[in-house]
């Protein structure tokens, strides 16, 4: 019987047999608990073709198919009780409310396992046509993401996990793939997945159970297998921002219950909501993507099955978001008092809103303060971020008798991306393409045996191997004919741009000529190899001492060795290499040697001599540099200092000190069931994560190695599972509390020699990697569903966490507490809230889908919210955004069968502003409200 109380005659042609509807339900029910498991978990894979095989004669049964929402909110429920590394399938396409109870009713013993875990199923987010990792894990409680491209996205789990994982730091928050673990969250960030069974994020150390460990956190992505039932289907999109997208898969049996295939297509553009005024090739914020997933599942035998897949992103190219940021004027007054306790005066000359003003840059008629300071991409040849990943996945799996099975999970993964960016004016003083460019590749092994002991005795075991290279991890700054004027500090411009009262619009020729060669053509590069590898043994054993108790134990010991090594150099000399200095620290420049006002110190050779010379007739048409006045020496001086600063520390080929540490995963955890409704558990686990190799900056002798400590973390965690109304209310919440040691994040270190060489009167850092002493978070999570109104199902997960620095002296001042006078580098955060962290989060979804007649009518409503947080590592009083909430809305109809559907999607629908403050003089605005139109298609 479908919902609304009718029949179904049988289709006339189904096949050779018919097997009664609770049988089939029976069957089925059996398969969605089967097919949950990771494919290393699975019984028979024979008994797994005939249930796919089933669920297509049931589908062909019965015309109310796929309705579907009751069944995905039950799996969620139940998934949220998985142990790490599983994920919970989509159960049956049928009638979702009577198949969903009895999906949750058959899986409520997998609620003993203690773990904090919350789900998202595919059929959620392709409502919303969901498929980028960030607005993924928005609907997912206590867990964000920190978006600025792929290359320096962070995701957050319990308010921690700062750009773990961005760049060569490896991730706080693991994410794995079908199994196999993401080295470096570039990966997940930049891959889109159009083809999702369910995605899940478990909370705390993880470890015990396989793969890569991570210390905060783990999202387990599943994407839909290759099976014996033929399918082909698709999607598109249509929307503002002249947004176009299209999806197909295509899939069935190649062999007959041996060998079948899955290939998913998916292709993404858009125009970003900012365009640029000056060139309108690219749009700040564009999409362009494009995923290829290719699946083949082959069954030999009964006790064999082997899974291969191939995906693709190739090279796309985006403006991304860390590409700019728009200004605001930096306020009049910095925090601090001097001496007499009056507020210290910012020196407008030293900052963008006095540089811009320059004559330099006011030649430039149609370009103003005002156009500086627009909400506007204002750019002439902005060149794109651009980026590409590979990966080959194959899992094998063996069960040697019927409680012992074997499985292999191999992985290759690679991952590029060059960074474009110039000055977001039309000005040159930094020249694309220049910032981050990234090299990846990565191979992992896994091996793993599941043994069920007795009926009360389970245990898992494996070896795992893992090895991360960056063949390139390079910062490449270029600098263009504007770069003199802007960068040099007001005392330079004024001795190479100095006005004369008496012509007052006259120039300097040889001062301006000395403006734009000190930078012009300048290229530095500072470039690292990395090798990471891991080799870890972990086992764990379940016992259930009775029908209510049962106790868990793993251990997990992992061989970690880091290493890296490094240069820094001028790549390409420019225009003026004859104002290079004499070197710096051991890297020669075989410039000449003088002081900040020009004047030459008595170590010059005669080469270095005769250089000197040419500067004085190449600028000044003086012969000998003994010739210049103390005015053109200044100037020469000036236009030194400024090329010095950008050089900075160069350094030759050097090898960081190497981390190399065994690194222990624990856990011990209990679950009681009170009762057939209620299950409650309590756990502790210990992580440790691997410190970093890491050059920063140089010496006298090459480069500053400064190695960063392993991050270990403590989890404590109380939680209850439980059903009430007729196990149509499910609730799972947990408290916890979470203490970290030397928790790892970027942060920034003081750089004597480079405040020296800017000589502004304030102070400079260089972003580098760090320890925090200590660090807490603790609070409670939720995650409920409502499936006991009809054609409904309601969800809701949310959070509130404290997650703060316990002990922080030496945190980076941020720029309101500094300039000229600073008594210190540093100051004491100790107590502050950490960046990127509310202190409350949840996300609401909704779904109403009523049958009518051989159609349905369907509206989903998601509604994400954060209180306010920093958003700037510095925790600058002006990076506090405050709280909002953004709602996504989707109206739709289509047939029950599923051969169309058409909605109408609106997200942020009351266009929120959800801009963030990224210090005290930028920010970078919100994505406005979008509409669009989606229309879903099924062949077969």
């Amino acid at each position: 019987m479908n919902r609304s109380g009718s029949h179904q005659s049988a289709n006339p042609r189904s096949p050779r047999f018919a097997p009664s509807k609770s049988k089939l339900v029976a069957l089925l029910t059996l398969g969605s608990i089967l097919v949950s498991l990771p494919l290393g978990a699975q019984t028979s894979s024979q008994i797994e073709a005939e249930i796919a095989r089933l669920q297509k004669l049931l589908a062909e049964t019965r015309s109310a198919e796929a309705i579907g929402t009751p069944v995905a909110s039950a799996s969620i429920a139940s998934a949220q009780t998985l142990p790490v590394g599983q994920t919970a399938a989509q159960p049956p396409k049928e009638d979702a409310l009577d198949l969903g109870k009895i999906v949750v009713r058959a899986e409520t013993d997998l609620r003993e396992v203690p773990k904090s875990v919350s789900v998202v199923t595919g059929y959620e987010l392709k409502k919303f046509h969901v498929n980028n990792f960030r607005d993924i894990v928005k609907r997912i409680g206590n867990v964000r993401t920190s978006w600025q491209n792929p290359n320096t996205a962070s995701i957050f789990v319990r308010g921690v996990g700062w750009a773990a994982g961005a760049g060569v730091l490896d991730p706080s928050v693991g994410v794995t793939v079908d199994g196999v673990s993401h080295g470096i969250t570039s990966i997940s960030a930049l891959s889109n997945y159009s083809d999702i069974q369910s995605v899940d994020v478990t909370r705390g150390p993880n470890g015990i159970d396989g793969g890569k460990n991570s210390n905060v956190g783990r999202v387990s992505i599943r994407t839909k297998d290759a099976s014996f039932v033929p399918e082909a289907f698709g999607d598109a999109l249509f929307g503002q921002r002249n947004a176009v997208t299209g999806s197909a898969t295509i899939g069935g049996p190649i062999i007959e219950n041996e060998l079948a295939y899955r290939i998913s297509l998916h292709r993404e553009t858009a125009d970003g909501p900012f365009p640029n005024k000056n060139d309108t090739t690219y749009t700040w914020r564009n999409t362009d993507r494009t995923n290829l997933r290719a699946q083949f599942l082959w069954l030999p035998t009964d006790k064999l099955s082997a899974r291969l897949s191939f995906d693709l992103t190739p090279t796309g190219r985006e403006i991304c978001e860390n590409c700019f940021a728009f200004r605001l004027k930096t306020p009049a007054f910095y925090d601090r008092l001097d001496a007499n306790g009056n507020r210290i005066a910012v020196d407008y000359a030293e900052d963008g809103f006095g540089k811009i003003q320059r004559r330099w840059f006011a030649q430039r008629a149609d370009y103003t303060i005002d156009d500086y300071y627009a909400k506007e991409t204002n750019t002439i040849a902005e060149y794109p971020n651009t980026y590409e990943t590979r990966g080959v996945t194959l899992n094998l799996k063996s069960e040697l008798s019927d409680n012992f099975t074997v499985s292999s999970i191999s992985g290759w993964r690679d991952y590029e991306f060059s960074q474009g960016a110039g000055t977001h004016t039309p000005f040159d003083w930094l020249r694309a393409p220049r910032g981050t460019q990234t090299s990846f590749e990565q191979l992992s092994q896994e091996f793993r045996a599941d043994w069920k002991i007795n009926p009360a005795l389970k245990y898992q075991g494996g070896v795992y191997f893992y090895e991360g290279r960056f063949p390139n991890y390079s910062q490449t700054e270029r600098y263009g004919a504007d770069g003199g004027a802007w960068y040099a500090n007001a005392a330079q411009y004024a001795i190479l741009d100095p006005v004369d009262p008496l012509l007052p619009n006259a120039t300097s020729t040889s001062g301006w000529s000395l403006l734009k060669n000190a930078t012009d053509g300048l290229i530095t590069k500072r470039a690292e190899k990395l090798n990471n590898t891991s080799l870890a043994a972990y086992s764990n054993l379940t016992w259930k001492i009775s029908e209510r108790l049962a106790l868990t134990a793993g251990l997990r010991l992992t061989q970690e060795e880091r290493k890296t090594s490094g240069y820094s150099k001028i790549a390409q000399d420019g225009f003026a290499p004859e104002l290079n200095p004499a070197s710096v620290n051991n890297v020669q420049l075989n410039g000449f040697s003088s002081n900040a006002a020009g004047a030459l110190t008595g170590t010059n050779s005669a080469t270095q001599l005769a250089l000197a010379d040419f500067v004085a007739q190449k600028y000044f048409g003086v012969a000998t540099y003994g010739g210049l006045t103390a005015a053109q020496r200044a100037q020469v001086g000036a236009a030194k200092s400024i090329r010095a600063a950008r050089i900075g520390s160069l350094y030759q080929q050097t090898d960081a000190e190497p981390f190399e540490e065994v690194l222990p995963n624990g856990e011990i955890s209990a679950t009681y069931k009170l009762n057939d409704q209620q299950t409650v558990f309590a756990s502790w686990k210990h992580g440790e994560k691997a410190g970093i190799s890491q050059l920063v900056g140089g010496t006298i002798l090459g480069g500053k190695s400064v190695p960063v400590e392993k991050e270990t973390t403590d989890a404590f965690e109380v939680g209850t599972r439980a059903f009430f109304l007729d196990r149509t209310f499910i609730v799972n919440a947990t408290a916890f509390l979470q203490n970290i040691d030397n928790y790892i994040q970027p942060t920034f270190v003081y750089d004597e020699v480079q405040t020296q060489l800017n000589n502004n009167g304030l102070l400079a850092y260089v972003s580098t990697l760090g320890n925090v002493p200590k660090v807490q978070t603790k609070g409670i999570e939720l995650d409920a569903s409502y499936l006991g109104i009809p054609y409904t199902t309601l969800r809701i997960s949310g959070a509130y966490t404290e997650a703060v620095y316990k002990d922080f002296k030496f945190a980076p001042r941020p720029g309101e507490q500094g300039g000229p006078g600073t008594p210190t580098a540093y100051w004491d955060a100790t107590g502050k809230t950490l960046p990127g962290a509310p202190k409350f989060s949840g996300n609401v979804y909704a779904d109403f889908t009523y049958p009518i007649g051989n159609n349905v009518i369907h509206t989903n409503v998601n509604y994400n919210f954060q209180s306010g947080y920093y958003t700037d590592t510095t925790l600058s009083r002006y990076s506090f955004t405050e709280s909002y909430g953004l709602t996504d809305i989707s109206i739709g109809f289509g047939r029950k069968d599923q051969r169309f559907d058409v909605s109408l999607v609106a997200k942020n629908v009351f266009n929120v502003d959800d801009s963030i403050l990224l210090a005290w003089n930028s920010y970078k605005p919100g994505v406005p409200r979008w509409i669009g139109v989606i229309v879903n298609f099924k062949l077969f």
